[in-house]
């Protein structure tokens, strides 16, 4: 009897450390290593703004422009993975996406 093939997630973590092209470094990483998820903590400086984030590979769930994130979530647009953004779900605990 076959055993049928399980679909792997493939996830990478990095601290960024609020660190300009780390974010970049880390994306290209997740590219070469085929992640599906990157989880991604203190993803820029105070001072950037998120929307200057980009790659064509990776859509972002990042929250508010105005709300400094903590982490940012990076799904490969290739990937079979569906994720949906939920929104609220910890507004107040000023420790959310």
């Amino acid at each position: 009897m076959a055993v049928p093939q399980v679909a792997k997630l493939v996830a990478l973590q990095h601290n960024c450390a609020r660190g300009g092209q780390v974010l970049e470094a880390v994306l290209e990483t997740a590219v070469r290593r085929g992640a599906d998820l990157v989880l991604i903590q203190e993803p820029r400086g105070a001072n950037e703004k998120d929307s200057t984030r980009s790659h064509p590979s990776f859509m972002f769930i990042r929250g508010e422009e105005s709300v400094p994130a903590k982490c940012w979530i990076a799904v490969n647009r290739a990937s079979r993975c569906q994720v949906t953004e939920l929104r609220n779900l910890a507004a107040g605990t000023a420790n959310h996406v």
